[in-house]
C-alpha cells in the first residue's frame, strides 16, 4: 500500500511538473508592466483594514503592509511565500525545522510573536483553510493547526496586505494577531513566463568546509484571456529543491551506552557527518485560476482556485548499529537497513491541497451583495523508509506508513454593504453578513508493522523498542474523526463624523457546535492633525476556538530523554480514559484583548513614517502540557491507565495566560534622481511576550505519583523566548530603464532556547542577534525579456554554533531554529518573458 500511494504520488508530480517546465510556469522576476497593470488598487491602497471604500495605508486607522506581487517574488526567489513576507514584514517570523517528521516540510509563520494558529489568511478576501498536521516535532508552531504558506503559489499573487491588528469581529476566528491577504492575478491577455535557478554555496564554520548544495529550480507560466467583459487568468508552477546538510562531526555518540559506547561497529564511525541537519528535499506544483465576468447588468459571476502536490524527504536522527537491550546487553538487531553501518530514516511526507470559490456580486436595491462558497482540503501521508521495528526482528519491513492526516472546511458567505448620507462629512458606510462554516479532520491508522509490539519487545527475551524508528505509526485506537459547524454574523460601521477623523466599529457573534459561543468587538480611530501627521489607535477582544485536531490527536513519538536515550511519548487526546484520569480538561476557546496606538505622517513628497505600540493580552492560551514522565510508577499502576507501554505522556491544555508587547515602526522615502527613480525603505518590529499565569496542575497527577507543572520549561521557553523578540529591515532600490538594483539588510534578533531532557538535565543556549546582506540586479534585454541575478545572506553568516550541552556530541552542529537560518548564503539567477 505505502509503495503504491507513493508511486502514484510520484507520478503525479512528474507529469505536473514536466508539463509546468515545458512551459515555463510562473516564478520570481520583475517586468513591472506585467504584474502592475493587473492589481486592482495602487500599491498603497488597502481594502483589508475596513469594508467599504479602499484607504491608502496612510489613511487607515491600523497598521497595514501592501507589498506587490514583484516584490514577493524578488524576497523569495526560490517561489517560498513565508520566506519571502519574513524577509519583507518585520512582523513576520518564518522558522525552520529539521529531523521533525512532518515539522519539516510544513513550516508556520508568525505575527507579532504569538502563536501560528492565530493569524487568519485569506485569498481574494475569503477564508483559506489549515493544514491537517499539528506538527508535535516541531518546536515554533509545535501543536497548531496553521495555514501552510507552502501550498499558495507565488507565482499568482498580485499583491499581499498584511493586517497588524487583532481582527476576530471583523473576520473571525484565529484573527487574534492579524490577518494576510493573498490577491490573485487578474490577467485578461497575453502570457508570462518565468524560470529561476539557485543553490547554495556556503562556508559553516562549524563545519570546517565548503559546501554546494539546495540547488533549486522552479519553472511557472501564467495565462489570461478576457471572459466576456471580465477575465480568465491560469497558471502554474513547478519546483525541485534538494535538501541541505549542515551537521557536524560525530564526537562520541549521541545515544550510545554501556558496551555499546566502545564496540568497535560502533566506534568506527566516530568523526564522521552521521546526522543530517537542515532543509528537507521537496519537489511539487502549483496549479490555479481565477476569473470573472458578468452574467446580467449589475451582476458578476467570479470564482478561484488553487491546487498542490508536495513531497518532501526529512531526515531523523541517526541509529547506530549496535544498541543495548532491555537487560543491559550489546545487540546487533537485525534487519536494519544499513546493515552494520547504522541508519537514517528517511520521513516522506505527501501533502496534496486544494481550493475552490465560486460566488455572486452587485447591487440589489441599494446594497452591495457579494454570495459565495469556498471549499477547501488537505491530505498528508506521513511514511518512513530506511527504517526498522527492532521488536519483529528479521520480519520487520524498512518502509512503513505512519498515518493519514485529513482535513477540508466548507464556508458559505453572505456579505451586504451599503453607503448612507446622514449629514457627516463622508457618507456612513455599513456592512452586515453572515457565514456558515463545516470543518472536519481525521487521522488514520498506519501500517500494523508501524506501531507492531513484536516478540523481541518482551523483556523476557531481548525488550527492544517497539514500533518503527523515528516513529512509530498511528494505532487504530489512536485514529480519530471529529467535526463541527460554525455560525456567525457580523455588522460594521465606517465614516468619517468630523473632516479628518475616522471612526471604525465592528461586532461579530459566533458560535461553535463544539465550543460554544462568543461575541467579539473592534473600534478603531484616526485622527488628522494637519502637516501629514495623524494619530490612529484601536481597541478590540477576539477568540479563538480549539483546532479539531488538538480535541482528537492522540498519537505515540520517539523522543530522547537523558543521556540521549530514547523514550515512548504519547500525546493522548483529551477526551480519553487515561487523560481525563490524569485530569485533563474539556478544552475551551482562547479570548484575547488587542490594544493599540500609533502615529502616521507624511511630512514631505515621498516620504512616509508610521510608529505604532500596541498590547495583546490572550487568556486560556492552548498549549501541550510538560511531558509527565511515567517511569516512577510500578508496572500495575501504568496498566490500570492503559500506559505501560510508555515513558512519559501529555495533552493539550488551556493552561496559561500570556501579554505581548510591542513596538513597529516603518519608514519609506521616494526620490527621483534625475531619470532614475531611488526608494529607501526601513522597518522595524519589537515583540516581547511574557507568561503571566500557569494553571496548577490537576491533583489527579499528584494522586498517581506524577510531579512536575503543568507547563514545563520547553513550552514555556517557546511562548516567550523562541522566536526573536526583534527585527530590522533597510532596504534600498534604486532603478532606470532598463536596470534595477535592490540592496536590503536584515537583523535578526537574539533568541534563547531552553531544552528539557528529563532528569534535571535542562541547557539552555542564547544566540546573538545576526545581519543577513541581500541583494539583486536586473536588467531588461527588451521590452519583453528581463534578467536577474543576486543573492541571500551574500555574507554568509551563521548563528553561533550549538554549545556541548545541545549539540549531540557535535553531531548538531547549529541549532535550525535560528531566525538566520543554517543555510548560509543563497546565490540564484532568474528570467522573466512576457508574451
Amino acid at each position: 500500500m505505502t509503495r503504491a500511494r507513493g508511486t502514484a504520488l510520484v507520478g503525479m508530480e512528474w507529469i505536473g511538473g514536466t508539463a509546468a517546465f515545458v512551459l515555463l510556469a510562473s516564478s520570481p522576476a520583475a517586468a513591472q508592466t506585467a504584474t502592475f497593470a493587473n492589481i486592482d488598487a495602487p500599491a498603497d491602497v488597502t481594502v483589508i483594514a475596513a469594508r467599504g471604500a479602499p484607504r491608502s495605508v496612510a489613511e487607515s486607522a491600523v497598521p497595514v503592509d501592501v507589498i506587490g506581487g514583484d516584490t514577493i517574488r524578488q524576497a523569495s526567489p526560490a517561489g517560498d511565500l513565508g520566506q519571502a513576507l519574513e524577509q519583507l514584514v518585520p512582523s513576520v517570523n518564518f522558522p525552520r525545522q529539521s529531523n521533525s517528521g512532518v515539522g519539516d516540510a510544513v513550516r508556520a509563520a508568525q505575527l507579532r510573536g504569538l502563536s501560528p494558529d492565530q493569524l487568519l489568511v485569506l485569498v481574494n478576501g475569503k477564508r483559506y483553510h489549515t493544514t491537517s498536521t499539528l506538527a508535535l516535532d516541531s518546536k515554533i508552531g509545535r501543536g497548531t493547526a496553521p495555514v501552510d504558506l507552502a501550498t499558495l503559489p507565488t507565482g499568482a499573487i498580485a499583491r499581499v496586505d498584511v493586517l497588524r491588528d487583532g481582527a476576530g469581529a471583523q473576520y473571525g476566528s484565529d484573527a487574534i494577531a492579524g490577518v494576510i491577504d493573498l490577491g490573485l492575478d487578474r490577467r485578461a491577455s497575453g502570457a508570462i513566463a518565468d524560470l529561476s535557478y539557485g543553490s547554495n554555496l556556503t562556508a559553516p564554520g562549524a563545519i570546517g568546509r565548503r559546501l554546494r548544495d539546495g540547488a533549486t529550480v522552479q519553472a511557472a507560466l501564467e495565462l489570461g484571456t478576457g471572459l466576456g467583459d471580465g477575465f480568465l487568468t491560469v497558471g502554474g508552477d513547478w519546483s525541485h529543491q534538494q535538501g541541505t546538510d549542515r551537521a557536524g562531526y560525530d564526537r562520541g555518540g549521541y545515544y550510545l551506552s554501556n558496551g555499546s559506547a566502545t564496540d568497535p561497529r560502533n566506534t568506527r564511525l566516530l568523526g564522521r557527518r552521521l546526522f543530517k541537519l537542515g532543509d528537507p528535499a521537496a519537489s511539487g506544483f502549483h496549479l490555479w485560476y481565477n476569473a470573472e465576468t458578468s452574467v446580467a447588468p449589475g451582476l458578476t459571476l467570479y470564482g478561484f482556485g488553487i491546487a498542490q502536490v508536495r513531497r518532501a524527504l526529512g531526515s531523523n536522527f541517526f541509529r547506530w548499529p549496535v544498541i543495548v537491550d532491555g537487560d543491559g546487553d550489546d545487540y546487533l538487531p537485525v534487519a536494519q537497513p544499513g546493515g552494520t553501518a547504522g541508519f537514517r530514516p528517511v520521513s516522506v511526507i505527501h501533502d496534496r491541497d486544494g481550493s475552490g470559490t465560486l460566488g455572486l456580486r452587485g447591487a440589489v436595491g441599494g446594497w452591495r451583495v457579494d454570495g459565495s462558497v469556498t471549499y477547501g482540503a488537505n491530505a498528508i501521508d506521513d511514511d518512513l523508509r530506511e527504517s526498522v521495528n527492532y521488536s519483529l526482528g528479521a520480519a520487520s519491513p524498512t518502509r512503513f506508513h505512519l498515518t493519514s492526516l485529513r482535513s477540508d472546511q466548507l464556508v458559505g458567505d453572505l456579505d451586504l454593504t451599503r453607503d448612507y448620507e446622514v449629514g457627516l462629512a463622508v457618507p456612513l458606510t455599513v456592512s452586515g453578513g453572515i457565514e456558515l462554516r463545516q470543518e472536519r479532520w481525521r487521522a488514520g491508522p498506519g501500517d500494523p508493522a508501524s506501531y507492531a509490539v513484536g516478540p523481541l519487545a518482551d523483556p523476557a527475551m531481548l525488550g527492544l523498542q517497539p514500533g518503527a524508528q523515528a516513529g512509530p505509526g498511528l494505532t487504530p485506537e489512536d485514529a480519530r474523526r471529529v467535526a463541527r459547524s460554525v455560525a456567525a454574523g457580523y455588522v460594521e460601521t465606517s465614516t468619517e463624523p468630523l473632516p479628518g477623523i475616522t471612526v471604525d466599529l465592528a461586532a461579530r457573534a459566533e458560535r461553535y457546535s463544539d465550543a460554544g459561543a462568543a461575541l467579539a468587538g473592534k473600534a478603531a480611530w484616526r485622527a488628522a492633525l494637519g502637516h501629514g501627521v495623524a494619530l490612529r489607535g484601536s481597541v478590540s477582544n477576539s477568540f479563538r476556538a480549539p483546532a479539531l485536531a488538538q480535541r482528537g490527536l492522540s498519537s505515540t513519538t520517539l523522543g530522547f530523554g537523558a543521556g540521549g536515550q530514547l523514550r515512548r511519548i504519547a500525546t493522548l487526546a483529551v477526551d480519553s480514559p487515561a487523560a481525563r484520569a490524569l485530569g485533563a480538561a474539556p478544552l475551551r476557546a482562547e479570548r484575547s484583548l488587542n490594544q493599540s496606538g500609533g502615529i502616521v505622517a507624511a511630512p514631505a513628497a515621498g516620504l512616509r513614517l508610521t510608529l505604532d505600540l500596541f498590547q495583546i493580552q490572550v487568556r486560556r492560551r492552548l498549549t501541550l502540557s510538560e511531558r509527565f514522565d511515567l517511569t516512577a510508577l510500578d508496572e500495575a499502576a501504568r496498566a490500570a491507565l492503559g500506559l505501560e507501554r510508555y515513558d512519559a505522556i501529555n495533552f493539550f491544555t488551556n493552561a496559561v495566560d500570556l501579554r505581548t508587547r510591542g513596538i513597529e515602526a516603518t519608514g519609506e522615502q521616494r526620490l527621483a534622481l534625475g531619470a532614475a527613480r531611488l526608494t529607501l525603505s526601513a522597518g522595524y518590529s519589537y515583540a516581547a511576550s511574557a507568561i503571566r499565569r500557569v494553571a496548577a496542575p490537576p491533583p489527579q497527577l499528584a494522586a498517581h505519583g506524577i510531579s512536575g507543572a503543568l507547563v514545563g520549561l520547553e513550552e514555556a521557553n517557546t511562548l516567550d523566548g523562541a522566536a526573536p523578540r526583534d527585527k530590522l529591515i533597510l532596504g534600498a532600490e534604486l532603478g532606470r530603464e532598463p536596470w534595477s538594483a535592490m540592496l536590503r539588510a536584515t537583523r535578526f534578533g537574539a533568541v534563547t532556547h531552553q531544552f528539557d531532557f528529563g532528569a534535571g538535565d535542562t541547557p539552555s543556549q542564547r544566540f546573538a542577534a545576526r545581519w543577513s546582506l541581500d541583494a539583486e540586479w536586473s536588467f531588461s534585454l527588451s521590452p519583453r525579456l528581463r534578467l536577474a541575478v543576486g543573492g541571500i545572506n551574500l555574507a554568509d553568516a551563521y548563528p553561533a554554533p550549538s554549545g556541548d550541552a545541545i549539540n549531540g556530541a557535535g553531531n548538531l552542529a547549529y541549532d535550525p531554529l535560528s531566525p538566520i537560518g543554517v543555510n548560509g548564503r543563497y546565490l540564484y539567477a532568474r528570467g522573466r518573458i512576457a508574451f
